[in-house]
C-alpha cells in the first residue's frame, strides 16, 4: 500500500480499492488494428478494465474509515491536471 496516497479523485477522496490481474492489451490487436496509434478515443480499453475481475483491497468499513487528503497533498495529486 506505500502507493496508495496517490490513487485519489478531483474530491480528494481516496480510491484505491481494488486491484486486477495484469491484462495483456495485445489482446485488442486483432479485433482494433491500429488502436495503439489511434488518434480517437480509448475508452472501451477502460470499460474492459472494468468489466475484468478485481480483487479487494480494503473491508466496507475500512473504506468508510477513509479520509480525505488534505489540501496540500490534493494540489500535489493535480500538478499538470488540465481540467475540462
Amino acid at each position: 500500500m506505500s502507493y496508495f496516497e496517490g490513487y485519489i479523485n478531483l474530491r480528494g477522496d481516496r480510491t484505491l480499492r481494488a486491484y486486477s490481474r495484469p491484462v495483456n492489451l495485445a489482446r485488442f490487436d486483432r479485433s482494433r488494428p491500429g488502436w495503439m496509434t489511434a488518434e480517437g478515443d480509448l475508452w472501451w480499453i477502460a470499460e474492459h478494465l472494468l468489466e475484468v475481475r478485481h480483487v479487494p483491497l480494503l473491508s466496507a468499513a475500512m473504506i468508510r474509515g477513509l479520509s480525505r487528503v488534505d489540501r496540500r497533498s490534493l494540489d500535489a495529486g493535480l500538478v499538470g491536471y488540465r481540467g475540462r
